[in-house]
């Protein structure tokens, strides 16, 4: 029993670096690529791993239009998150990205009140989400009280990390409630898809990239395609079916506070006392929330 739940912390640790060091290898990897190749790119190398394990177990894509109407909604909810976070982390410091996505699993537990049946909110779990958005309006309070000014620059790279943190909500529901196929045909199908709309746009609008495969940016990404992408997926999927996706949750109270530490100590970034509130306001709204979902619902 102690193996096993050193285990599964050693398994959410490597969640919370892969998923983590997303924001800093964004900044890496803008050097070169632009945001649509570098999400075109991430996904088409976590298909490719993905695929080729699916292929290894013996099983093979899925079939039927309703397991792809399914598998396009959560292929577009990979695609565009990837993309506003690589678009918002042009502008914004990545601790100020880390912390605004930390927000997403608020905005789940609002998306799961009207969409799954087991998951509506009570007064514990309303509170949580309270205390979370008084955490975002710290965050946001300077570039709000100042919209009328030059802040847009700051304020809609910020608005991107939060669509894209809804976005991830959205999807985390539709994983769930979509038909049952395995989750490697769902990850496969989903990729496949989101790599495919991602190449062809990037293709159109902005012509073949260079790369040059030695080079800190294409290796950014590559890390990103392996890592934070086909590994994260596999670990959350074994993580889930031993811990439990309550215990997958975990990875969001300690997530900002990672990317803090990695955009402090290797990008030199710093922290405003506003945002460092924000991030504290947030995470507390979050354990809130999960102390909410073990209750009876009300």
């Amino acid at each position: 029993m102690k193996n096993s739940s050193l285990l599964n912390w050693f398994y959410l640790s490597l969640l919370v670096i892969f998923w983590g060091s997303t924001f800093a290898l964004t900044k890496y990897a803008l050097v070169d690529f632009s945001p649509l190749w570098i999400v075109a790119i991430r996904l088409a190398i976590g298909f490719i791993i993905i695929f080729s394990i699916l292929k290894f177990k013996g099983e093979k894509l899925p079939r039927g239009y309703i397991n792809w109407l399914w598998l396009f909604l959560i292929g577009m909810t990979a695609f565009i998150p990837f993309f506003l976070i690589c678009w918002g982390t042009i502008y914004l410091d990545t601790s100020i990205g880390g912390i605004l996505f930390g927000i997403g699993p608020l905005f789940t537990i609002i998306a799961a009140h009207f969409l799954v049946q087991n998951e509506k909110l009570n007064l514990i779990k309303f509170f949580g989400v309270v205390f979370g958005f008084i955490g975002l309006y710290s965050l946001l309070s300077e570039d709000l009280s100042a919209v009328n000014d030059s802040t847009y620059h700051n304020l809609f790279p910020q608005i991107a990390i939060l669509l894209a943190a809804i976005g991830y909500s959205i999807q985390n529901i539709a994983v769930n409630i979509m038909p049952n196929i395995s989750l490697m045909q769902k990850t496969s199908g989903s990729f496949l898809i989101g790599s495919s709309f991602a190449i062809g746009i990037a293709l159109f609008a902005e012509g073949a990239p260079s790369i040059v495969i030695l080079d800190i940016s294409f290796i950014s990404v590559l890390i990103m395609g392996i890592f934070s992408t086909a590994m994260a997926s596999i670990v959350m999927f074994n993580l889930t079916k031993i811990a439990g996706p309550t215990f997958v949750s975990l990875t969001h109270y300690v997530l900002p506070i990672y990317v803090v530490l990695v955009g402090t100590l290797f990008l030199k970034e710093t922290l405003q006392f506003s945002q460092v509130l924000g991030m504290v306001i947030i995470i507390f709204g979050i354990i809130v929330t999960r102390f909410g979902s073990r209750q009876k619902n009300s």
